[in-house]
């Protein structure tokens, strides 16, 4: 897995952002923010990833343009479409289907549920000199953390010169 200090992968997939599909491409983008937060997911329907997603999504992180904010799934471009309107995203989501990406970030799981190949759930921030300055990356995609993943990618962003508060996260886990 990757680790702070060491320099981020550039990487080219395609996303959606308000139902419109496009190449993202990190290089493009970077040069022009403080810091990028990457949220790494398997699916955006699996319950822990739709929370950390939703979360991401009320941060009003996307909205700063100090700061690029985006998701990356192991889901098709339809199903990261649907996902996004359903969880009001207003970040693109980008497929990494068959986890070329995550496995260059050292994030992808070789099976999960049957699937091959696909994204684990990792929390990144990356500097704009291509930096990674945070990791937060659970051994087990459905883990619920006991405190919010998003305090020290808020802290790793203030050390990066971005003023952000942690989002709130409520983990709906069915009992």
């Amino acid at each position: 897995m990757i680790s702070p200090g060491q320099k981020a992968p550039d990487f080219s997939l395609p996303g959606v952002l308000d139902r419109d599909p496009a190449i993202y491409d990190l290089h493009q983008f970077i040069d022009d923010v403080e810091a990028v937060v990457l949220a790494f997911v398997p699916s955006a329907h699996a319950p822990v990833c739709q929370d950390d997603l939703r979360a991401l999504g009320t941060s009003g992180w996307a909205e700063r343009d100090d700061l690029l904010v985006w998701a990356i799934t192991g889901d098709s471009l339809f199903a990261n479409s649907s996902a996004a309107r359903r969880l009001g995203l207003d970040f693109p989501v980008i497929s990494d289907f068959h986890a070329g990406i995550a496995d260059s970030y050292g994030l992808s799981l070789d099976d999960w549920h049957g699937h091959r190949d696909i994204p684990g759930r990792a929390l990144l921030v990356i500097d704009d000199d291509w930096t990674v300055r945070h990791v937060w990356s659970p051994s087990d995609p459905f883990e619920v953390p006991r405190g919010s993943p998003f305090a020290a990618v808020a802290e790793a962003l203030n050390e990066c010169g971005v003023d952000v508060t942690a989002p709130g996260v409520e983990y709906r886990v069915d009992d």
